[in-house]
């Protein structure tokens, strides 16, 4: 029985290690996509009254914004329509 123990214990550590090294992944990329959020905040400041960056520097980090922009499109688009939202977070899923 002890033998059977001792040949597990490395097996358990690796199985340690790929649980952390997910939970570190899932981690990382939640501060990612609260990065781009900032960013986004950043550019766009002035939809929510913030001061905005020099338009040159807004015009150049555009391409990096198109994601995000056609998400703000999308929920100006559907902003007073219900409907339309339910529909678009069930095809997130």
């Amino acid at each position: 029985m002890l033998k059977k123990l001792l040949s597990a214990v490395p097996g358990f550590f690796h199985d340690m290690g790929t649980v952390n090294r997910e939970n570190a992944t899932k981690i990382v990329e939640y501060e990612i996509e609260e990065m781009e959020h900032i960013f986004a905040l950043l550019l766009f400041g002035s939809f929510t009254g913030m001061p905005s960056p020099p338009v040159h520097i807004t015009l150049q980090l555009l391409p990096l914004m198109e994601k995000d922009l056609e998400l703000i499109f999308t929920k100006v688009a559907t902003a007073h329509d219900g409907l339309a939202e339910i529909t678009e977070i069930l095809g997130e899923v």
